[in-house]
């Protein structure tokens, strides 16, 4: 009882010392794994942009390019119009009209060169395709000249061993010529009977 340092007091120093050997480390391992993952991150983009694209990347990207340029026309053509109705009663508006025409025709260029590289683009893909079907039917037209089966050619007997001495044969080889006979109904029934009945 004459002790002043209450069952509290250790249970708080005890949680403190806890908390300093497992929560803070992790915090600090935290923050390292954070700027690990943005280096690793940073360097997967750096080596993005080092491979080189395939057709089927530029594709996407020129129809992209395209899809969001025609939207960027369509827009300032509407401003374009919009603006050059505001002018008739407003003089400023002239200036809004001349901004928007020049943004829609110069989108409507980008548009269209987009689109002629798109198809150059796909013209390419579609000759790769069709150059592989091509060699792959004339693959195909030479393995199936004769659709007859044919067994696989049985493999030649070993006749040395490893070290390179010869396999004597061990034992006479006996051709069968008469086959044995064929069971009768009766006697097969009485085989069964009698498996069946152990």
């Amino acid at each position: 009882m004459g002790n002043s340092v209450g069952l509290g007091g250790v249970t708080l120093v005890i949680a403190a010392i806890v908390w300093l050997l497992i929560f803070v480390p992790g915090y600090a391992r935290r923050s390292q794994i954070k700027e690990t993952s943005k280096l690793v991150a940073s360097s997967r983009r750096a080596e993005k942009k080092l491979l080189p694209q395939t057709n089927d990347e530029k594709l996407r990207r020129l129809m992209a390019t395209q899809r969001t340029f025609s939207i960027v026309f369509a827009l300032t053509g509407l401003a374009a119009i919009a603006s050059a109705a505001a002018a008739m009663a407003q003089n400023s508006w002239w200036f809004v009209f001349a901004i928007a025409s020049l943004v829609s025709v110069a989108s409507l260029l980008i548009q269209r060169a987009a689109g002629k590289q798109a198809a150059t683009t796909a013209g390419k893909i579609f000759q790769g395709r069709q150059h592989v079907r091509t060699r792959a039917a004339k693959n195909q037209a030479t393995s199936a000249k004769s659709r007859e089966w044919t067994p696989n050619p049985m493999p030649a007997p070993i006749s040395q061993n490893f070290a390179g001495e010869l396999i004597v044969p061990s034992a006479e080889v006996i051709s069968i010529t008469t086959p044995r006979p064929a069971l009768a109904k009766q006697e097969i029934d009485k085989i069964l009977a009698r498996r069946r009945a152990i």
